[in-house]
């Protein structure tokens, strides 16, 4: 994933149902076998590489496309005064519904092919050239109107795709599966017909049963935004209904899955995070990723699946490589700060959710994930948390910038381990003293012994990491415990964890906005001026939108407000540049330029989890909203972004209560308006 794109290509149509996804063209149309992503996925597997409504003469040309929560409409013109509504339903099925409406003045005749399609490969073989699973693929069956399509892997699984049309008969002898749908359509008449996928599997999941999602319920139990800038409202609008495409409900609120169409699955790291942005938006993500990821904490010593008592997963999949050891297994306990954000996630969804008690629901899991930090995850016995594969399918990096070429020496090398990652030890920090705060009251002893590691975390993460020739933080310590010095983003994440001393944060955060690192779309993953720089790479140049939000939040926390500011600032233009305000997991990081949008990373996850999420983190910094450790009480300071002269939350439900809060921008500086609070007390700075 780490390679130099290739060719951009246009951005497509991602759906996601319960437990299945959609990604086709813009137009609607699944043209595989792609090895970008096109397909009907179900179980980590491929259920169909190409799927096709296509006339057999003339061609649709697309109007609109526009995504729904429940799917989306799609609009097209045809020969002979044709119009075409098409509105794809996806949630457990795929309903693929058409209108054709007759507009001109003489009979019409609609003559089109279904052609479909399942090569039925793993999701993880998706990109590759070769295919490497070995079941058996049975040939196409059809009994009058439905088609059917199956596979049997290597392990016994079974995995089907039916498909019924308004066939009387598909036609399967040679690749691909084809039917024929004809109609005749009269002046001003209206003719319509419907395709319904559906996809089975013998893989029983061990995920949660999951409910009816509800997008009505969803808007109605979310906190409503609203300002003077169209573009804001957009991109928090289609951020909030990106996370509830990409959710699944679940009894203990909704779970985001990470990503279309890579990475639809539980992932620890990009679950925690996502859920600790949204909380402005809503707070019951938090608690369903805290239950599903409580649920898969590691028990046992497994050197192949990275597992051990305490630690939090990183990857849940279903799919065939990792079932018969082709890949690193599952549950994948491989990331080494998914089990302090578990932590840090729980103390913070105790602040803005009191009336949970998700500390006691949690209590034997949250001390597990300590013992972890302070034992399993200390290597060295040096007090930081480090990093080693224990087996050769293993992810090498097991931080959050995970691709193999990311972390390098000065000759271009990656270091040898154990890797102390820089951002790994804040988010400790973060964890331990935001647990302390929460647990004070009912478990002073405990709260104590967290405040006290922590406070000593700090001071070895200063006198370690710190760059003084720099005035900044060093990327992470090799195995000898050399720091590795290059200029990247991370340390934008010690600020937002508030591990740094406040000298050295505020100098950290204007390095961040200088313009090698600040590109005028966000904040570049690696230094424009490091002789490792690609600016469409994975992870060296690069613009991530959750990493950029999160140095927005990094840079409010330690004062500089005008640069957070500026940092959101490009963020909103960055989602203007995007169709539908829907900005990807990364894009390039060349400098701005007037015209012309950002670079595509070509294999982007669109939508994708933290991405959306990073919007509410943005909401959050703005607001300068902090809650007590007892959820009674929440300050609020302000800023506004360039193009934001007015900024409204209502119905923001945070700790005991409730509030309304409008922020205006008067002689040059964002201040509270108004604030209407319900059963908490709010302080304005």
């Amino acid at each position: 994933m780490a390679k130099r794109a290739r060719k951009p290509e246009e951005a497509g149509l991602s759906l996601k149902g319960s437990g299945l996804v959609f990604v086709g063209t813009k137009g609607g149309e699944i043209r595989g076998p792609s090895r970008r992503g096109a397909g009907v996925y179900a179980w980590d597997t491929r259920h169909l590489s190409r799927y096709e409504v296509r006339p057999r003469a003339g061609a649709f040309r697309l109007r609109s496309a526009e995504v729904l929560p429940d799917g989306a409409r799609l609009r097209y013109d045809f020969g002979r005064g044709i119009q075409i509504e098409r509105h794809i339903h996806i949630d457990a099925t795929i309903k693929d519904e058409w209108t054709l409406a007759n507009g001109g003045a003489r009979v019409a005749a609609f003559d089109a092919e279904i052609v479909a399609e399942a090569d039925f490969r793993d999701l993880f073989e998706v990109r590759r050239r070769a295919r490497t699973t070995r079941g058996r693929q049975h040939s196409p069956t059809a009994d009058a109107g439905t088609l059917r399509l199956a596979y049997t892997a290597i392990d016994g699984v079974e995995h089907a795709t039916e498909i019924t049309a308004p066939t009387n008969v598909w036609r399967v002898a040679r690749k691909p599966s084809r039917a024929r749908v004809k109609a005749m359509i009269p002046p001003g008449e209206r003719h319509t017909f419907g395709v319904e996928i559906r996809t089975r599997s013998s893989l029983s999941s061990p995920e949660p049963r999951l409910q009816k999602r509800d997008w009505l319920g969803w808007e109605k139990t979310s906190t409503r935004f609203a300002s003077d800038s169209p573009e804001l409202d957009a991109w928090i609008a289609q951020s909030s209904l990106d996370l509830y495409l990409l959710s699944d409900r679940t009894a203990d609120g909704y779970f985001p899955s990470a990503g279309i169409p890579w990475f639809v699955a539980p992932f620890g790291r990009d679950s925690i995070l996502t859920a600790l942005f949204a909380l402005p938006l809503r707070r019951d993500l938090a608690p369903a990723v805290l239950r599903l990821l409580a649920d898969h904490q590691g028990k046992a010593d497994v050197p192949r699946r990275d597992e051990e008592p305490g630690r939090i997963a990183h990857e849940i999949r279903h799919g065939e490589i990792v079932r018969t050891g082709g890949a690193f297994g599952t549950p994948y306990y491989g990331s080494v700060d998914a089990t302090p954000l578990f932590v840090w996630l729980a103390a913070e969804a105790a602040r803005w959710m009191p009336e949970r008690d998700l500390i006691g629901e949690f209590e034997p899991n949250l001390r597990a994930a300590i013992a972890w930090m302070d034992e399993r995850g200390d290597l060295d016995g040096d007090g930081f948390i480090e990093f080693e594969r224990k087996a050769p399918t293993g992810i090498v990096n097991q931080m959050w910038k995970d691709s193999g070429d990311s972390l390098l020496d000065a000759s271009g090398r990656r270091p040898a381990g154990p890797i102390a990652a820089l951002e790994v030890q804040a988010y400790a920090y973060a964890a331990r003293r935001s647990l302390a705060e929460v647990v004070a009251p009912r478990d002073p002893p405990w709260a104590a012994s967290l405040a006290a590691r922590a406070d000593a975390l700090r001071a070895r993460f200063e006198r370690a990491f710190w760059v003084a020739e720099r005035s900044f933080y060093a990327q992470a310590l090799d195995g000898r415990k050399r720091q590795i010095r290059d200029v990247v983003s991370n340390p934008g994440h010690v600020l937002w964890a508030g591990i740094a001393s406040p000298a050295r944060g505020r100098a950290t955060a204007r390095r961040l906005r200088q313009p090698d690192l600040a590109s005028g779309w966000g904040i570049r993953t690696r230094s424009s001026r490091s002789i490792h720089y690609k600016p469409l790479s994975y992870q060296n140049g690069s613009v991530w939108p959750h990493d950029t939000a999160i140095a927005a939040a990094g840079m409010r926390r330690y004062g500089l407000g005008t640069g957070a500011a500026s940092t959101i600032a490009e963020l909103i233009a960055t989602a203007k540049a995007f169709p539908d305000q829907r900005i990807p997991e990364l894009f390039g990081g060349a400098p701005r330029r007037p015209d012309r949008p950002p670079d595509r990373y070509p294999v982007a996850c669109v939508p994708q989890a933290w991405s959306a999420a990073a919007t509410f983190l943005c909401v959050r910094t703005m607001l300068g909203l902090d809650i007590s450790p007892d959820g009674s009480s929440a300050t609020i300071d302000a800023i506004l972004p360039d193009g934001v002269d007015r900024f409204e939350a209502s119905g923001l439900r945070i700790g005991t209560g409730a509030l309304d809060v409008a922020v205006t921008r008067t002689r040059g500086r964002a201040r509270v308006s108004d604030v209407q609070a319900r059963g908490i007390s709010v302080e304005i700075r």
